[in-house]
């Protein structure tokens, strides 16, 4: 656990996220943080987090260390203030407060608080991986090598040709389905390898193909709340907002980014066969035989 080095595990909380008293007990957080940390070992997996967490044991302090604690902190005190939101004791669950000087919050209140902590749960977890990539040992795993092989391997790409705004956190959840869509193109493209692809239009054509097929998969497979925000504000936008058409506006999201998709996909091989033959010979008139003479009438 990249926290309690010092036995001073609610201290670095409350520098990580300014919302936990340097003063509580960290053992009654202790359980969520390391939760949390091993979800966030799957994102960027394990021997990167087992790396960091090497570093910080050893007294390294770094702007990585920092970030990942960020991203573990604004997720786990969330989930602990969510469950003590309530006491719970043998004989059930109580609500304790001050009544002269302390008010329980709105339902409202309690929802925009778990937004706020969720977005700074994101943007710290962007930064996070956003150093990842910059870092010489990051670029030596897997997961970098498994990115570095693919035609749309970088938020800025994936936005360009799909006009919805990505995140790195986002981009290494959609990498399988990036590798899918990729597989797929590949196949429509032929033999070639789309990683050769010189032509400036012809490559903006397959990675549009791969984005949208990419961004399709993900609404099928992935929870309305993981989608990305210029996504989700499409869907809402499409159905008017309304909870029971979550269902209908996901899949005509889907159906849209599908077709598209294969437009592209159409668009391209059009282009492949047109720039494999723009460079041969096309005879205009006929051969001059002397031994089969005609004319047209």
């Amino acid at each position: 656990m990249i926290f309690n080095r010092r036995n001073n595990g609610a201290e670095e909380l409350r520098m990580a996220t300014c919302s936990f008293y340097a003063n509580a007990d960290f053992t009654k957080i202790a359980s969520m943080v390391a939760t949390v940390q091993a979800e966030v070992a799957k994102v960027v997996g394990a021997d990167v987090m087992g790396a960091i967490e090497k570093a910080y044991n050893q007294g390294e302090d770094s702007e990585i260390i920092r970030a990942a604690q960020a991203t573990i902190g604004y997720m786990a005190t969330m989930r602990y203030f969510r469950l003590n939101d309530i006491s719970h004791e043998t004989d059930g669950r109580k609500v304790k407060m001050d009544g002269e000087n302390e008010r329980r919050p709105f339902e409202w209140q309690l929802e925009r608080d778990d937004r706020m902590h969720l977005e700074e749960y994101y943007n710290s977890f962007d930064r996070f991986i956003g150093l990842l990539m910059a870092d010489a040992n990051f670029q030596q795993t897997q997961l970098y090598k498994r990115m570095s092989g693919l035609v749309v391997k970088d938020c800025e790409t994936l936005q360009w040709v799909t006009g919805i705004e990505f995140s790195n956190h986002l981009l290494i959840r959609i990498l399988p389905l990036l590798n899918e869509a990729q597989m797929y193109v590949q196949k429509s493209y032929g033999e070639a390898p789309l990683s050769g692809i010189a032509d400036d239009g012809l490559l903006f054509l397959v990675q549009s193909a791969i984005g949208h097929r990419a961004m399709a998969l993900f609404v099928r497979r992935t929870e309305m709340k993981a989608l990305p925000a210029g996504a989700f504000r499409e869907v809402i936008t499409s159905g008017g907002g309304k909870k029971d058409n979550t269902t209908d506006q996901l899949h005509d999201f889907y159906r849209e980014e599908m077709r598209v998709a294969e437009a592209y996909v159409h668009d391209m091989q059009s282009l492949r066969d047109y720039r494999a033959n723009e460079n041969v010979a096309h005879l205009t008139m006929p051969e001059n035989s002397e031994e089969n003479k005609y004319f047209r009438v």
